[in-house]
């Protein structure tokens, strides 16, 4: 989880650095997905061998991760929580995953 959560927190300060971070690295994702779409999830797996099931709460406030039939939560940074928020919204519209 110490990975997972040092990367998270390189992400940005801001939700604008979080998204650029995302933009850099290719990654697109869908709005309200909680799992494999989820742009944080994306960028975490292109990033680091996890060996398990990701998902971010509903709430958009903890990351979740199923390894081994044990499952450990971290609380995401402030500006990840925030980025998800807006992007949810559409706000970040050129990191969404095109339709079709």
């Amino acid at each position: 989880m110490d990975a997972i959560t040092q990367l998270l927190s390189r992400m940005g300060s801001t939700p604008d650095e979080v998204a650029e971070t995302l933009r850099a690295a290719g990654v697109l994702g869908l709005r309200d997905s909680t799992s494999f779409l989820n742009l944080v999830i994306r960028y975490l797996n292109r990033n680091l061998d996890i060996g398990g099931r990701m998902e971010v709460g509903s709430g958009g406030t903890t990351l979740r991760l199923r390894r081994g039939g044990k499952l450990s939560e971290v609380p995401l940074p402030a500006p990840v929580q925030e980025f998800l928020a807006s992007f949810h919204r559409g706000l970040y519209p050129y990191l969404e995953t095109p339709a079709g």
